[in-house]
């Protein structure tokens, strides 16, 4: 394969996955992956997805945070459902802005499963974000070089 059509074939990928997944099935990843975007977005510097903070999450759910492993299988479907009740689509194929509208509608009911499943991702997102790439996250110490 020529190098050029390597490269093109690799930014055409819907995902930037650089591993395997441990814990996470890949639909799971891709929710956790949107999530981490609206969580940490790209700007002009790389965001949670550039950082791999899926692969940071996904790895410690295998590992350290395995308590927290059987809220993300149970609540991700859950979110899907709600977002397709309450937006008639799932979460990963609403429109970035639209999923922002439906994670700040989700953030106000304090009591539900979904709004503290979210608050738990942003702190995975962070640790995955902002903590040594040897964890799983933070792709080429993209957040130690902002």
């Amino acid at each position: 394969m020529l190098r050029r059509t390597f490269v093109a074939a690799l930014a055409a990928a819907p995902a930037l996955y650089s591993g395997p997944l441990i814990y996470f099935t890949g639909d799971e990843a891709k929710v956790v992956e949107a999530l981490t975007n609206q969580i940490i977005p790209a700007d002009d510097a790389p965001g949670g997805v550039a950082a791999g903070v899926v692969f940071y999450i996904d790895k410690q759910l295998a590992g350290p945070l395995s308590r927290y492993a059987p809220v993300y299988r149970k609540t991700i479907p859950m979110l899907q459902a709600a977002c397709q009740q309450s937006a008639g689509a799932v979460f990963t194929e609403l429109a970035f802005e639209k999923q922002t509208a439906f994670l700040r509608q989700i953030e106000h009911e304090t009591s539900s499963p979904l709004a503290s499943f979210f608050a738990m991702t942003i702190d995975h997102t962070m640790q995955g974000f902002y903590g040594s790439p040897e964890h799983g996250g933070n792709r080429d110490e993209a957040s130690w070089k902002m």
